[in-house]
C-alpha cells in the first residue's frame, strides 16, 4: 500500500528532507512480516513445518504440505496474464517498439505474479546508458520500494523510495543504498543506519520521465494477494492431511495386549529375547484363559475424507479459482457449462485487470514523456488496451461463428476473435494484399488493363 503523506508538507518536492524519508521508510518496513508471511506460503514455508509434539511422546508428527497458495496463485497468473497485453492506438507504435527492446512479456508476468502473491506490485523506470537510451522497466520487490502520494482524493505521486542492503565480499551487510525519485531527479544516498543520521547525497541525477518514475499496480480494492484469506484454510488442510498420515503410522506401531496373566519375561532383557522369538517364529503359545491382540485406535476414513473434500472445496471456492484436476470438472464440456464453471475465475480477473490496465495506462505516460523529450512525439491519450484470456481456444466453434456474422460484423472485428492471430491490423493488411494481388491475376486472365482504373460499360 502507497504511503500516503500531506503535499502542503513542503514547497519542493524534488527537495525530499530526510527526516520525511526516514518516517517513510519506518512507516513502509511495518509492512514487511506481512509480505513475509506471504512469500512463505508460496513457497511452500507454511505453519505446520514449525509444529512441535515434545520428543518425549514418542508420537509421530509429520509435517504434509499441499500448496494452495501456489497453485491459486500459478493459475491465476496464467489466466489473466499467460497472454501478451495488446494495444491499439494511433501513435502507439513507437512505444511497442521500445516494449518489445526491453521485453515487456516477460516484464508484466513477472509484474502479474507479485500482484497475486503480495497484492501490490512496484515497477520502477529508468533508461538504459547506452549510446540510444530507450525507457525501460522493472519489477522490483515490494519489500525494498515503495510509493508515496498525497492525500488527494487522486493519490497524486509524490515520490518513491528503493532501498536495499550493501554488502561487502564475505556477504556481510555494511550499509545501505537508499535512492529517492522524484518528478524530475534521481537523489542516491549512501547510509549506515536506515534510522541514523548519516544520509550523504551520492549523487543526483535527472531522469526526464516529467514524473516520478515508480508506479504501484494494485492486486483489488484491498491490496490483498489472491490466497491471502485463504490462509487459515491451508493450515486446516495441512494440519488434517499431516495427523492423517500419524494415525496410520500409529495403527503401524500399534501395541501387543496381553490378557490372563501372561508374562513375556521378568526383566527387560528377557522380554526383549521373547520379542525377538515371536518375530521370528510367528508362534505364541498362550494358557486357556489367555488371549492377545493389538490395541489400536478406530480410524474412520469416510469422515476425514468428506472433512478433507470440504475444506478442499472451500479453499477454491473463496479463492475464485477452480480445482482444474477435478474429474467433475470438465464433466458437461458445452460452452455456456464451461462458463459457468469459470465464473468466479472471470469476476477475479476482471478486477484484477480493471487495478492492472490503470498501472499500464500510467506507464505509457511516462514512457511517452521520456520519448517526446527524444524528439519522437507519442501521444498515449487513444490507446485501447486490451488483455485476453488464456483459455484453450475452439478454433473450429470461432470459425463456425466468424462465418455466420460475415456481412454483419466487420471483418476485422472478426478477425480479432481468432486465437492464432496477434495482431488483427496487420492480418487485415495482409488480407488485402492478398485480394489485390488475386484481383490483377484475375484482371490479367482475362486481357483486363492492370494498374488502371477499369471502366465497365454497364450497357
Amino acid at each position: 500500500m502507497a504511503i500516503i503523506r500531506d503535499r502542503d508538507l513542503i514547497k519542493d518536492w524534488n527537495d525530499i528532507p530526510i527526516d520525511l524519508i526516514k518516517s517513510c521508510i519506518q512507516e513502509h518496513q511495518k509492512s514487511i512480516p506481512r509480505l513475509d508471511l506471504l512469500e512463505n506460503y508460496y513457497m511452500g514455508k507454511h505453519a505446520i513445518l514449525s509444529r512441535s509434539m515434545g520428543s518425549d511422546t514418542g508420537l509421530p508428527n509429520n509435517k504434509l504440505i499441499a500448496n494452495h497458495a501456489k497453485y491459486i496463485t500459478d493459475i491465476a497468473v496464467g489466466y489473466v496474464a499467460g497472454d501478451p497485453v495488446k494495444y491499439d492506438g494511433k501513435q502507439v507504435d513507437e512505444i511497442l517498439e521500445v516494449y518489445k527492446q526491453g521485453d515487456i512479456v516477460s516484464h508484466d508476468a513477472e509484474l502479474a505474479k507479485d500482484l497475486s502473491i503480495f497484492g501490490v506490485g512496484r515497477e520502477l523506470y529508468f533508461t538504459t546508458s547506452n549510446d540510444s537510451p530507450i525507457p525501460k522497466a522493472t519489477a522490483i520487490d515490494p519489500r525494498q520500494i515503495f510509493l508515496v502520494v498525497d492525500d488527494t482524493v487522486e493519490y497524486k505521486s509524490l515520490f518513491g523510495v528503493h532501498y536495499y542492503p550493501k554488502r561487502d565480499l564475505s556477504n556481510a551487510v555494511i550499509g545501505y543504498s537508499v535512492n529517492v525519485y522524484t518528478e524530475k531527479y534521481v537523489i542516491k544516498y549512501n547510509v549506515k543506519d536506515l534510522n541514523g543520521q548519516g544520509y550523504d547525497v551520492a549523487d543526483r541525477i535527472p531522469h526526464y520521465f516529467d514524473g516520478v518514475p515508480v508506479v504501484e499496480f494494485w492486486n483489488n480494492e484491498e491490496q490483498q494477494g489472491d490466497f491471502e484469506q485463504q490462509i487459515s484454510l491451508i493450515d486446516a488442510y495441512n494440519l488434517l492431511m499431516s495427523d492423517r498420515l500419524n494415525d496410520k503410522e500409529q495403527l503401524v506401531d500399534a501395541i501387543l495386549m496381553l490378557k490372563g496373566g501372561i508374562s513375556i519375561g521378568d526383566d527387560e532383557e528377557e522380554a526383549g529375547r521373547t520379542i525377538r522369538m515371536l518375530k521370528k517364529y510367528k508362534v505364541l503359545e498362550l494358557p486357556a484363559d489367555g488371549d492377545a491382540s493389538w490395541l489400536i485406535k478406530n480410524l474412520n476414513e469416510a469422515d476425514v475424507e468428506v472433512l478433507r473434500n470440504a475444506i478442499r472445496e472451500d479453499i477454491h471456492q473463496f479463492a475464485m479459482v477452480p480445482n482444474l484436476t477435478d474429474e467433475n470438472f470438465a464433466a458437461n464440456a458445452s460452452g455456456v457449462a464451461m462458463k459457468y464453471k469459470l465464473l468466479g475465475l472471470e469476476q477475479l480477473a476482471k478486477n484484477k485487470e480493471r487495478y492492472f490496465v490503470q498501472g499500464l495506462r500510467e506507464r505509457l505516460k511516462l514512457f511517452a514523456n521520456v520519448l517526446r523529450v527524444k524528439g519522437r512525439a507519442v501521444d498515449v491519450s487513444d490507446v485501447t488496451i486490451t488483455m485476453t484470456r488464456n483459455l484453450p481456444a475452439n478454433d473450429l466453434e470461432t470459425a463456425q461463428m466468424i462465418s455466420t456474422l460475415s456481412g454483419s460484423v466487420s471483418t476485422e472485428t472478426l478477425i480479432t476473435q481468432l486465437s492464432f492471430v496477434d495482431d488483427p491490423a496487420k492480418e487485415m493488411e495482409r488480407l488485402n494484399a492478398e485480394k489485390d494481388v488475386d484481383m490483377k491475376r484475375q484482371q490479367k486472365a482475362f486481357g483486363m488493363p492492370i494498374n488502371q482504373d477499369v471502366t465497365v460499360d454497364a450497357e
